[in-house]
């Protein structure tokens, strides 16, 4: 005779173990490139030449330093960033003045009065 009507659907059996991890998939697009950080601390270094004027000399040299105040070294302007002259706390124009290795050269026809502090910053920007 003919096949009867299919019967009610069972309860759901217990769930079977995990299977086997599968292959890894290919690596996905590269994300956009975020934002620039921003800029370290710049470091500097300010060494700072004092002697006295004796109103007399336009030219000063390392033995004129003064050792207790600063250094004693006259830099080659190579080697640092920035040079200011100072004379009695006022700042000097840059045509005034000319610095080489261990000499300043007072390119005025005065030269300063006595007692008067001539102060040569050196600054170095690392």
């Amino acid at each position: 005779g003919p096949t009867g009507a299919t019967g009610i659907t069972g309860a759901t059996g217990i769930t079977g173990a995990t299977g086997a991890t599968g292959e890894t998939g290919p690596t996905g697009v590269t994300g956009a490139t975020g934002p620039t950080g921003g800029i370290g601390p710049i470091t500097t270094t300010n060494l700072l030449y004092y002697t006295f004027a004796d109103g007399e000399k336009l030219i000063y040299t390392d033995a004129d330093g003064i050792p207790q105040y600063g250094t004693t070294n006259i830099l080659s302007p190579s080697e640092v960033s920035y040079i200011n002259l100072f004379v009695n706390g006022i700042l000097q124009p840059q045509p005034l003045y000319e610095v080489s290795a261990g000499k300043l050269t007072l390119l005025d026809t005065q030269p300063p009065s006595q007692g008067s502090s001539i102060i040569l910053q050196f600054i170095i920007i690392n």
